[in-house]
């Protein structure tokens, strides 16, 4: 999908023309070597270029997909909560004194 995005399928254009520009190409540029250094130029292009715009929306996405790291409360508070849970009761005096 990226390969044929509008920024891939630019680069494979001007990539395209530019091999066919060079001097060893330009005297013939409709010949079967000349086209077919431009076409394979121009997908070399067309991928590297969806890699790089791979790349960039993967780093734009990487710090949604990790969740902030959580503190646990500090034991002193956990305990007294554990322990009614286990005995059915408010023993967060008891625990603390």
């Amino acid at each position: 999908m990226l390969g044929r995005s509008q920024e891939a399928q630019a680069e494979a254009r001007k990539t395209y023309a530019t091999e066919l520009a060079k001097p060893w190409h330009r005297s013939m540029p409709g010949s079967d070597d000349a086209q077919r250094a431009a076409t394979e130029a121009a997908a070399q292009a067309q991928t590297r270029t969806a890699k790089h715009l791979l790349a960039v929306r993967l780093k734009q996405l990487h710090p949604q997909a990790r969740p902030t790291p959580v503190q646990p409360a500090p034991r002193s508070q956990r305990l007294p909560g554990l322990t009614a849970l286990l005995i059915g009761g408010d023993v967060t005096e008891a625990v603390i004194a």
